[in-house]
């Protein structure tokens, strides 16, 4: 448990590092230290960047106790919109923990906030998860709107298109072929890869 000191430090930096550390070394243990980080960096806006690291590290280690908490914070308003992205990534890796569960990712396509919609799109992606063909057509009409800033931004469709690369091309073949006419090159190289079954090398998580 190298990582208390830091995370309970109330240092912003030193609470960013380690939660950093914790997410590329794939870390467990930490999570009620997570959440009391959480819970005070929270509290002062200019500590977005660590807010949002800490955020993904509760995610991804599986710290299921964070769910209410977080689920409390996507519900506010954010000037840094990155937050809804970081908090919906990490809701969504919770709820998908034990099974496929889409059930946020539907609620977020409702409520039309994109940057939320792309951090449910970055957990489906990051988790490879293979929904059924009927949500795979649900999910690209929701997403498929989101191409404002294509490639400024990492839009909800790209995430998609990197997960189709599992997905059965019958059904995800015209989203890709769409997704190739992106101003973005990285996106029609990601659709590309897709369409013949291949990972693409761009990192989107």
């Amino acid at each position: 448990m190298d990582y208390i000191k830091e995370l309970e430090s109330g240092s912003s930096p030193r609470i960013a590092t380690a939660a950093k550390k914790i997410i590329k070394n794939k870390l467990t243990g930490y999570c009620p230290h997570l959440l009391n980080a959480l819970t005070q960096v929270m509290k002062k806006p200019q500590y977005w960047n660590t807010q949002c690291q800490v955020i993904k590290a509760i995610g991804m280690t599986n710290c299921i106790e964070g769910l209410p908490l977080i689920k409390e914070f996507i519900n506010q308003d954010y000037e840094h919109t990155v937050l809804y992205k970081e908090l919906a990534f990490a809701i969504f890796m919770l709820e998908n923990i034990n099974g496929i569960n889409l059930s946020f990712l539907f609620e977020s396509i409702d409520k039309g906030n994109d940057m939320q919609i792309s951090g449910c799109c970055a957990a489906l992606f990051y988790k490879k998860i293979i929904p059924n063909n009927d949500d795979i057509k649900k999910i690209i009409i929701g997403i498929s709107p989101y191409v404002e800033n294509e490639g400024q931004i990492i839009t909800p469709r790209c995430y998609i298109a990197a997960a189709a690369q599992l997905w059965p091309k019958e059904v995800t073949k015209d989203f890709l072929q769409e997704c190739k006419k992106s101003k973005w090159p990285g996106l029609i190289d990601i659709a590309e890869n897709s369409l013949l079954g291949k990972i693409s090398k761009i990192q989107l998580v």
